[in-house]
């Protein structure tokens, strides 16, 4: 009976170290799984929120981008105002202005044997080709002829902002003469004071272009006065071509510049004889 007793309390004490165990793996397991779940849940939380800050960083470069990209566009649009302004500019500075035509009329030597001669007929137009004045005509000495004229060039801001006064130079023609004549010998065209024809248009001088025409040498020779009204040059100058019988001479001013003479049915803006 003793036996049996001290089996059965040996027995029941493995069953409860048994139990025991079963308690402390399944304790163990369930912390396991336990701390497994919150590790993996901890981990989500770092990836989430390693994922926010990836994606704010995203949206802020995004934003950065865009608003570079305002500016690019910006800064196109500017450039391309600021290149059609010059191409403006640019184009007024260039226009040229129908002032008068030459005509050869005759050419070739005198009957008695003398040296060549030229006959011409000048006369002054406006931008559309219309005659302003009565032709003249001129035998001049020679087969090239010259014109005489004075000129004022503004600055080239007048030009490009189309001032009233000053959107284009100025001309006055004052002799024309053959090359073999000596230019005092040579004929009066416009009288120095007077407004030249190709400005008048049907309208009254401005007191701007009297007082130019008028003291005009001394606006030459005075740098500061030329300065005050706008006057980059004023001076004489003259054209010169070796002209052909019967044929014609467009004589025209650009807007920034002087003359210059071209064989009528040229297209503008060719080579041209000064």
């Amino acid at each position: 009976m003793p036996g049996m007793m001290e089996g059965l309390s040996t027995f029941n004490s493995f069953l409860r170290t048994l139990i025991a165990l079963v308690v402390l793996g399944a304790i163990g397991t369930a912390g396991y799984f336990g701390y497994d779940a919150y590790s993996a849940k901890e981990n989500a939380a770092k990836e989430l929120s390693a994922t926010q800050v990836k994606l704010k960083e995203a949206q802020t470069e995004l934003t950065r981008r865009g608003e570079e990209i305002q500016q690019l566009n910006k800064s196109v649009a500017d450039l391309k105002v600021a290149v059609e302004k010059l191409e403006t500019r640019i184009a007024l500075l260039k226009v040229d202005h129908r002032v008068a035509r030459l005509t050869v009329l005759e050419q070739g030597p005198k009957e008695d044997g003398g040296p060549t001669f030229t006959t011409v007929e000048f006369v002054e137009l406006n931008d559309e080709g219309h005659t302003i004045d009565t032709p003249r005509q001129f035998e001049l000495p020679g087969d090239t002829v010259y014109v005489d004229y004075l000129v004022v060039k503004f600055d080239d801001k007048y030009v490009e902002e189309k001032d009233l006064d000053r959107k284009t130079s100025l001309c006055l023609f004052s002799r024309i003469f053959g090359d073999h004549q000596k230019p005092i010998d040579g004929y009066s065209l416009d009288q120095t004071g007077t407004r030249p024809h190709g400005y008048a248009r049907g309208g009254q001088m401005t007191d701007f272009e009297k007082e130019i025409w008028s003291d005009f040498w001394s606006i030459a020779n005075d740098e500061a006065k030329a300065q005050e009204k706008g006057i980059r040059a004023a001076h004489g100058q003259a054209l010169s071509m070796k002209v052909k019988e019967g044929k014609s001479y467009r004589i025209q001013l650009r807007a920034s510049d002087g003359l210059s003479m071209v064989p009528e049915g040229q297209p503008a803006g060719q080579p041209t004889s000064r």
